[in-house]
């Protein structure tokens, strides 16, 4: 009776000593997958700061030009830049604010935007050649 007991205590603390390093084992897995999802949850997060909101913001300001003035397209686009420095985007604003520079002029308080409408190109005349016949013997 004695050597059944000595022997289920024995299993019972080696059983226990591998539980307890089974439960180390799950706990650096743990942090590990909580470490993963840190850096993801950064890389998310930068992504959407750098890339998705100004996006966002200029496809707004782009979408609504023809509802606004020049004066507050610019407005709306400085402020993208001055929001978004290092962002793609800025450089699509310059160039935005550039044309919208030069189109001022179609602009009017009373009609808005009046594009000039492109010019038609004139149709062309098909000229038919005459179809021209060769014989073997000539």
């Amino acid at each position: 009776m004695k050597n059944i007991f000595v022997i289920i205590i024995s299993i019972l603390l080696f059983t226990s000593c591998n539980d307890s390093e089974k439960l180390k084992d799950l706990e650096n897995r743990i942090s590990n997958i909580e470490n993963q999802n840190k850096i993801l949850l950064d890389s998310l997060n930068s992504v959407n700061i750098e890339f998705i909101k100004p996006f966002k913001i200029y496809e707004k300001i782009i979408l609504s030009e023809l509802k606004n003035s020049p004066n507050q397209i610019i407005s709306d686009y400085e402020f993208l830049i001055k929001d978004y420095p290092n962002s793609f985007w800025k450089h699509e604003a310059k160039k935005r604010i550039e044309n919208i520079e030069k189109r001022k002029k179609y602009w009017s308080e009373k009609n808005g935007w009046e594009l000039p409408k492109k010019p038609k190109k004139p149709e062309l005349i098909e000229i038919i050649e005459p179809m021209v016949i060769s014989c073997p013997g000539c």
